[in-house]
């Protein structure tokens, strides 16, 4: 069977900026101009969505509130009916309820079904677990952006080897002349200027970051921290803002808040830091390498995927502010290191993350996937 039909089935559509929506956009835009048809469905509309009108397919809802109510149960069945009226090929889900559905209702003899994975375990509570290691039967390819998550969802599911497949994110080039100049958030007079791009929520531990901050100064270096990131948990935030008072760190914590295209301050830093109690794989490490920032993340996750021990940057132990604060310095006190791990994360992501091989490898499983039906 020669894929052509592809249909991508997903939650909802809030943004096409960053994250999953952003890979999800680049690789629909990449498949189009490759020759095939896609469509993108969603189970329910946002005001974003709503709204769209520059997106490189068709974009339609089923409009779903509750998944298991009786209605959407009868929509789903006329959906994959419809599905296979038009001859799709593929329906490739992503995000938690459509990763369900699709195995769930739309699989048939006619319809392949691939569903994605892109984080360490925030869709397996409750009875979720327990729907995706049944429905592992009824999917085809299971898709991950990083070893790490691939390994975990395997776990998880009780997936076998040969359902799952990895597939890294890819990065787009940037060039500070395509976006609007950022005032440089930082003084003049500081010594060392670190950066976190992350939403303010408590997966990403920045607590952590701030209480090295609090370390660094009382060894006596002139040093800030800018966080950028949409402030999205309102108790987290407070927390944050009650420690930079208790700690007098009001000059040299920076909050932000939500920067559209944030790669625009990255030149302005010396280093790139993530705190994160867990990772799939982080656009965010992705982009620092990109502009050859050296970086300083806990080791979790899919971060070791991109970070290479003393090659590309410093992992510390997840939690560990002593051996966070440690690798800070010695980026500090060594400029020539901060070089060499820019230069060789750079190299690494031109190498292995860009947009060109996400796409190309898409393709490369939808194709396995078709030639395997083809036998069946």
């Amino acid at each position: 069977m020669i894929v052509r039909r592809i249909v991508f089935f997903i939650d909802s559509l809030h943004s096409i900026a960053a994250g999953s929506e952003r890979q999800i956009y680049k690789l629909i835009n990449g498949l189009v101009e490759n020759g095939y048809e896609i469509s993108l469905v969603l189970l329910r509309h946002t005001e974003f969505s709503r709204q769209l009108d520059d997106f490189p397919c068709s974009v339609s809802s089923l409009d779903i509130s509750h998944v298991l109510a009786v209605s959407s149960i009868k929509k789903f069945y006329a959906f994959r009916k419809r599905l296979i009226f038009d001859e799709v090929d593929i329906v490739h889900a992503y995000f938690p309820d459509a990763c369900i559905i699709a195995p769930m209702f739309l699989k048939s003899e006619k319809l392949q079904v691939i569903t994605s994975r892109r984080d360490m375990g925030i869709i397996y509570h409750g009875y979720r677990q327990w729907l995706f290691r049944f429905l592992g039967a009824r999917t085809d390819i299971v898709l991950s952006n990083s070893n790490a998550v691939a390994d975990f969802s395997a776990d998880q599911e009780w997936l076998s080897a040969e359902k799952g497949k990895v597939i890294y994110n890819g990065i787009e080039d940037f060039f500070r002349g395509d976006s609007p100049e950022f005032i440089d958030p930082f003084n003049a007079n500081t010594k060392l200027k670190l950066i976190m791009v992350a939403n303010i929520k408590p997966v990403k531990r920045i607590l952590d970051a701030i209480n090295a901050v609090h370390l660094i100064k009382q060894q006596g270096v002139n040093v800030q921290l800018a966080l950028v990131g949409e402030l999205q948990d309102a108790c987290y935030v407070a927390d944050i803002e009650s420690c930079i008072q208790q700690l007098q760190l009001c000059s040299n914590i920076i909050m932000l808040g939500q920067v559209v295209e944030p790669r625009r301050l990255l030149a302005y830093a010396d280093i790139g830091l993530l705190s994160s109690e867990s990772e799939g794989l982080s656009n965010t490490i992705m982009e620092y390498m990109q502009a050859g920032l050296p970086s300083v993340v806990s080791k979790v996750g899919g971060n070791t995927e991109l970070i290479e021990q003393d090659v590309t940057g410093f992992l510390y132990l997840k939690g560990n502010i002593d051996e966070l604060v440690s690798c800070i310095i010695k980026l500090h006190e060594s400029k020539p290191l901060r070089m060499q791990f820019g230069k060789s994360a750079m190299t690494k992501i031109e190498q292995h993350f860009t947009v060109k091989a996400m796409i190309s490898t898409h393709e490369e499983a939808y194709k396995v996937l078709g030639a395997e039906a083809s036998v069946l």
